[in-house]
């Protein structure tokens, strides 16, 4: 067989049941033909084999971010950065140069804005002193709440008699909207400020693009804000705007029940499409966010005894929305972060279970942050996969501490899941938080935060656990584990060379390896400026 490329000289991560190291790939065409030393590689290439020396640098396979949203990671590059910011003077400045080049009337959006560090949540009254002329809206980090100005309520139909919606609420001061939207409150909002289908494809590109400077190959996009978000993601896909194998989570920011209700009147199912596209889980909405906070928990905040989060359906409305689906053969899934959140879908699953014909389900739980033990036995008994965040720890963990206390010792329980034989797949969740896979990592196996606090001391993993957990874990969690996540003959080959040595590296600095190649069924699709190809 001809031999279009060889890598040689390396630490090939094979990420196969051993965990086997090699020193040299060789790829025919989008496969991967034979892994092995750099004599027997060398042997099999010719004059017009292209030949990558990786001098002790790490070969894996291609990252497999199994929970991220394209759709706002690329529509927020067209915003108002609010994240890196020095305060709300400095938001507030962003946002006016912003609409002193915005024609009268349209959208100002901003994102990634963090209460905890700039002493409070925005108001209207702050993005009103920006501009009563256009519709301004900035969201938090979360992704799950917004402040929005007097126009933008206008616009929605807002007023200060309007009742909180189901699953969300309207924050007021003596009576009168702040701005401040919670939960549905904000999913049901952004609709009216929603990107035009071009915005949303120039988005895509910007995302996909990013993605590849991380070495993602492939994604289990987790939805946007409406119903066309699957249809936008097959475009982008087919016109090559997306370069990454999609697995796409179906479900939406708002309304996620009745899109999974639509879709399974439809009679598409997950597994549906092909090695770029395919269709996923079905998933809905159960709880906030673990930052806001607004996740429902068992107990009360530690930080605030009177509440506990915030739920979008109940008990009854989730089996009703899921267990359909369940039968009719799709995988499931919901965003759940809080323990009553993470409870409540493993009942549905486990309930739905004793009527389902299939026993390899491989049903997900996204984020499922906070597992105390009693759910992990359910989880493992269930084979349930979940998909945590670890780089949450990094850019949240502080919060995690005020607001849960020693709950942070159940969070993200990366190594609970690992000694329960729990498969278990990383999602970045970007943009709510870095989309870099050796962050996530990083806090993966040191869980420490920006200020470098442990946060859930004891939940710390081994490296090679981390990385099949970014690998192997998330091609299993979309049932492609025969196909990709592995570096093994036969195999796609689906390939990231870093730009030293990830096994060797000290584990502070995980953090700051970078990406020099990324490989897409054999293809070089980034190249660091850096690196130089024979």
């Amino acid at each position: 067989m001809q031999v279009e490329t060889v890598f040689v000289n390396g630490e090939v991560v094979t990420v196969d049941p051993g965990f086997s190291i090699k020193e040299a790939v060789a790829i025919s065409g989008d496969r991967i033909l034979f892994t092995g030393s750099t004599e027997e590689v060398m042997s099999l290439a010719n004059e017009e084999t292209r030949k990558v020396d990786l001098k002790g640098r790490s070969l894996l396979p291609g990252f497999i971010d199994s929970h991220a949203h394209l759709e706002l990671y690329g529509t927020n590059k067209l915003g108002v950065n609010c994240k890196d910011v020095t305060g709300i003077e400095d938001i507030l400045t962003r946002l006016k140069d912003r609409a002193s080049g915005t024609t009268q009337g349209e959208w100002i959006r901003g994102w990634g804005y963090n209460q905890n560090y700039l002493g409070r949540h925005l108001t209207k009254w702050d993005l009103d002193a920006v501009s009563t002329e256009h519709p301004i809206i900035v969201v938090r980090t979360c992704g799950h709440i917004s402040c929005v100005n007097s126009k933008a309520l206008e616009l929605a139909g807002l007023s200060d008699e309007t009742t909180d919606p189901e699953g969300g609420k309207y924050v007021r001061k003596n009576g009168k909207l702040t701005g401040l939207l919670l939960e549905s409150a904000h999913m049901n909002l952004f609709l009216h400020a929603m990107h035009s289908e071009e915005q949303i494809q120039d988005g895509l590109t910007l995302a996909s693009e990013d993605f590849l400077k991380m070495g993602i190959t492939s994604v289990h996009d987790a939805g946007g804000y409406g119903p066309s978000h699957i249809g936008a993601l097959q475009k982008a896909v087919k016109s090559k705007r997306i370069r990454q194998r999609i697995y796409a989570l179906y479900g939406s920011l708002h309304q996620s029940g009745e899109m999974v209700s639509k879709g399974l009147e439809s009679g598409i199912m997950t597994g549906l499409g092909n090695e770029w596209f395919r269709i996923g889980p079905a998933k809905v909405f159960i709880d906030g966010s673990s930052s806001g906070p607004t996740a429902k928990t068992r107990e009360p905040y530690t930080s605030d005894p009177e509440d506990s989060g915030i739920l979008y359906v109940n008990q009854d409305e989730l089996n009703q929305y899921l267990q359909p689906a369940q039968q009719q053969g799709w995988q499931i899934t919901a965003h759940a972060i809080g323990d009553r959140a993470v409870e409540m879908m493993i009942e549905t699953i486990q309930t739905g279970q004793e009527s389902e014909s299939s026993t390899d389900h491989r049903h997900r739980i996204e984020h499922a942050a906070m597992t105390p033990e009693d759910l992990l036995v359910r989880i493992e008994k269930s084979g349930i996969v979940p998909i945590p965040n670890p780089a949450f720890i990094y850019e949240f963990g502080d919060g995690y501490v005020s607001d849960y206390g020693e709950r942070t010792q159940i969070m993200f329980p990366l190594k609970s899941f690992v000694e329960n034989d729990i498969p278990f797949a990383i999602g970045s969740d970007s943009p709510i938080t870095d989309v870099n896979p050796l962050l996530g990592i990083y806090a993966a196996i040191t869980r420490r935060s920006k200020t470098g606090e442990v946060i859930g001391e004891g939940q710390e993993i081994l490296i090679q656990d981390a990385i099949k957990a970014y690998t192997l874990s998330g091609a299993y969690a979309s049932f492609e584990e025969q196909e990709k996540g592995s570096i093994e003959k036969g195999k796609l080959a689906d390939l990231v060379v870093l730009n030293e040595s990830i096994l060797n590296c000290d584990p502070e600095r995980l953090k700051d390896i970078t990406v020099d190649l990324t490989v897409i069924s054999g293809d070089i699709v980034y190249t660091s400026q850096k690196e130089g190809v024979t």
